[in-house]
């Protein structure tokens, strides 16, 4: 299976079938992951031998009844799942960003129904996914469900929801549940108020002083801290 595939595959099956009940003109997730594809190999340059920068927002601008269709039927779960494949995808072409993926859906009342207008551009983030070895900028590194990221700013939050920094989709976890503090003073991470609590290495804290190599777990997802993304390569 090509990578195409399985990230069209991954992608409907992401919103478990809500599109099923669009008709054969309404616009599909396929649709919408193929556009992606084709404009991040359209704007990603070269910025040196080993290194090649892709946009990391994108923005679909949708017709009244396309972009209603998909906030009834769950945008935000369409737009990280479609985030998240696109990061996949940039990490087999070796595409690098200067932040994480994101993936807006805003309504144009001129365009007509199964029509949509694509945009791309790069915004810097306070944490970059890891998707090549060329990556070489020393920061402090979490390992998330699989992916690397690096913690490029002196705060990062993360959670379930949109807005956040690094999201996870996990039910146990909040919209706004943890956020790392980098300090003159350690690496600190802070729990955000959230319901089921933050755990350093089994325990529950409000803060702790991150070591490397420390475990935290939010909802049911384990996060690993390393003081320094150079050690990881």
């Amino acid at each position: 299976m090509s990578v195409l595939d399985r990230f069209e595959k991954s992608v409907e099956g992401a919103v478990n079938g809500v599109f099923s009940k669009f008709g054969s003109k309404d616009l599909q997730p396929v649709d919408l992951s193929s556009a992606l594809e084709r404009e991040i190999d359209n704007e990603a340059m070269p910025v040196g031998r080993d290194r090649t920068v892709a946009p990391n927002e994108y923005r679909f601008k949708l017709s009244t009844p396309d972009f209603d269709h998909i906030e009834q039927w769950g945008s935000e779960t369409l737009a990280d799942e479609l985030a998240d494949n696109l990061t996949n995808y940039a990490r087999s072409q070796h595409y690098a960003f200067v932040g994480p993926v994101v993936v807006i859906f805003e309504e144009d009342l001129d365009l007509a129904k199964g029509s949509f207008k694509l945009t791309a551009a790069s915004v810097q983030g306070n944490a970059v996914p890891v998707t090549t070895d060329e990556q070489s900028q020393d920061c402090p590194l979490l390992e998330i469900n699989g992916s690397q990221y690096l913690l490029t700013k002196e705060k990062t939050v993360l959670g379930r929801g949109s807005g956040c920094d690094i999201v996870i989709d996990d039910p146990g976890i909040s919209r706004k549940h943890l956020e790392i503090d980098i300090t003159p003073n350690g690496v600190i991470a802070r729990d955000l108020g959230s319901t089921n609590g933050t755990y350093v290495e089994g325990h529950q804290v409000p803060a702790a002083t991150l070591l490397d190599g420390n475990t935290i777990t939010i909802g049911r997802t384990r996060i690993l801290y390393w003081a320094s993304s150079q050690e990881q390569e």
